[in-house]
């Protein structure tokens, strides 16, 4: 056993509380060295917690511009839900309902309606092939939605590209949804002649509405530059950590405090 202290040579039956080296007391001395690592180590651990912290607030509620889309985030989800068409047939004994949106997709599922959509191929070719290619514009819309949502999640990771991903996706969105609300209108012409009632709805235009906002929102996101507010003597702990992990320097080899803050560096200035 060697002495916290000196680090000399005691022996395995001296009983003695007091190193016969230094005269330090070994239980208080040990003791000492332990609460002195722990407290390193909670300053260090405590800067990476501050600098995500600091992230987490620039990327979601640091300023107007990040609220804003958040809620247009929101807007995007619950517009997915309004109707892009409407497929509807009466016959005598037989009718069905189905609307081309995230809840009427869900229902056309859960409800057995697929038959009657495959049946359209037959029936009412020209009018299958525009509900067919609406519903894949759909299917792709909600994809670039999902790529937002995920852009965003991952904000605090890095706001700018995060941003620019927002613009990417937002951008094809809009794009795909000016091509799904021309199909949606076309749509009724093409139900002409058939059993089937078809009407256009506001669901795709409203879905832009919000990929424009979104894409709007990000690009002055990237323009000016949002950055979070990271303590550098934060920084410079999370690389002291790496380097302990690395196990190029050991807790025992760093002062305490590791860094002072900045206020006692200021301070530190002014006395020189």
């Amino acid at each position: 056993m060697k002495c916290p202290n000196c680090g000399g040579e005691i022996g395995r039956f001296e009983l003695a509380p007091d190193c016969k080296h230094c005269g330090v007391n070994i239980f208080y001395s040990q003791q000492e060295k332990l609460l002195s690592q722990d407290a390193k180590r909670c300053e260090l651990e405590f800067a990476s917690f501050r600098i995500l912290k600091a992230k987490f607030k620039c990327a979601f509620i640091g300023g107007p511009l990040q609220i804003m889309r958040m809620v247009a985030m929101l807007a995007a989800i619950g517009s997915i839900f309004i109707p892009f068409a409407t497929l509807s047939a009466e016959l005598p004994l037989f009718s069905s309902k189905v609307s081309l949106g995230a809840f009427g997709v869900y229902q056309a599922f859960s409800g057995g309606e697929l038959p009657v959509l495959l049946s359209l191929k037959e029936y009412a070719p020209s009018l299958f092939t525009a509900f067919a290619a609406d519903a894949a514009l759909f299917v792709l819309i909600f994809l670039m939605g999902l790529g937002v949502f995920v852009a965003l999640v991952l904000t605090f990771l890095n706001i700018y590209k995060s941003a620019k991903a927002c613009c990417a996706f937002s951008a094809a969105g809009f794009a795909l949804c000016i091509a799904a609300a021309t199909v949606s209108l076309l749509m009724p012409k093409a139900a002409q002649g058939s059993f089937i009632t078809a009407s256009g709805g506001i669901g795709a235009f409203i879905v832009a509405v919000v990929f424009a906002l979104i894409f709007v929102l990000n690009l002055l996101l990237i323009k000016k530059n949002i950055q979070p507010e990271i303590d550098p003597l934060d920084l410079e702990r999370v690389k002291i950590r790496k380097k302990i992990k690395a196990g190029e320097i050991t807790l025992d080899e760093l002062p305490l405090p590791v860094l002072g803050t900045d206020g006692e560096e200021e301070e530190v200035e002014q006395n020189g």
